[in-house]
């Protein structure tokens, strides 16, 4: 991989995000020639992306934002300008639609009529209701699903529409993590969320008892797997998850133990429809990437230190 994307015209939709920054600062430093497509919508700034990529601030949505593209073959699309909290869909539950599956039509329409190699996320999600470890060949259980996955489930049937036309891949992210979020705000992953508010002296809320379970995925990791399988990986769909999982009690105690600080969970009622454990089975996974993943306790003490923390 340090090789292969020098001088590759890449695109990165949603470049100003989370994962989407993430992405477009390793491309970049991979020697790739980036083009951010974001509306900065979602409380990400033009200075959160790299300086050395070009910007195009339009709506994926839209499908003459393409045609402000610098004129070039385009050897990657990573599409991930879409709404990544269940949150963001109760609160907008028809435009988050439009975003993720409008945003997906236009983009996988572009990478079609293009030839380009086109990479997406899913999401860990939509394994709500199959036992663990969870396997990219499960049979999905759509009324366990939440608003969010099920978007996520009728873009990976997009993809399976445009598979003879779209060299595509779709990433089953179980559930990212690490420094970056804090322009998420509210809806913040659950372990940039607790380290912000322990970190701050605040009591971390929990939906619930505190017993469900993750497989947290650190985001330099998510990044490197993403990058790996665009290059050749053949399947449709991977997961990316550690294959181990741990609760949101004892990743609160990991941060109260790094701190040094014992601040309680505050735990309210969760949501009729919730996603009580995800694990990874991770055998596809490991066919086409071999690399360790970082530990939640090495991605906890990342994420602290990003906060500006002294272990």
């Amino acid at each position: 991989m340090e090789k292969h994307y020098k001088n590759k015209n890449c695109i990165v939709t949603g470049g100003a995000g989370f994962i989407g920054q993430n992405i477009v600062n390793r491309l970049i430093k991979l020697g790739a020639k980036v083009v951010v497509i974001d509306n900065f919508s979602y409380g990400s700034s033009k200075k959160s992306v790299h300086k050395k990529a070009f910007i195009i601030n339009g709506d994926i949505r839209n499908p003459s934002v393409f045609s402000k593209l610098p004129k070039r073959k385009y050897d990657y699309l990573f599409h991930f300008a879409a709404p990544s909290s269940n949150v963001l869909f109760l609160e907008n539950l028809s435009e988050s639609i439009d975003i993720t599956i409008g945003g997906f039509l236009n983009t996988i329409r572009f990478a079609s009529l293009n030839k380009i190699r086109y990479v997406y996320p899913s999401t860990g999600s939509l394994y709500n209701g199959v036992k663990p470890p969870h396997n990219e060949k499960a049979l999905l259980n759509p009324d366990a699903q939440n608003e969010y996955a099920k978007t996520k489930i009728a873009i990976e049937y997009i993809a399976n529409i445009y598979k003879d036309s779209v060299n595509a891949i779709g990433l089953r992210i179980l559930a990212g993590y690490g420094p970056g979020e804090e322009h998420k705000g509210r809806f913040q992953g659950v372990v940039y969320g607790f380290c912000r508010e322990i970190y701050n002296g605040k009591r971390p809320v929990i939906w619930g008892d505190g017993e469900q379970r993750r497989d947290f995925v650190f985001i330099e990791d998510i990044v490197n797997v993403a990058l790996t399988l665009a290059i050749k990986c053949p399947e449709p769909i991977v997961n990316i998850g550690t294959g181990s999982d741990i609760s949101f009690n004892e990743v609160v105690t990991l941060i109260n133990k790094y701190l040094k600080k014992d601040l309680t969970p505050i735990h309210i009622k969760k949501p009729k429809i919730y996603l009580e454990r995800t694990t990874a089975d991770t055998k596809l996974l490991r066919r086409h990437y071999k690399k360790q993943f970082t530990t939640i306790q090495k991605g906890i003490k990342a994420t602290l230190i990003s906060l500006n923390t002294r272990l």
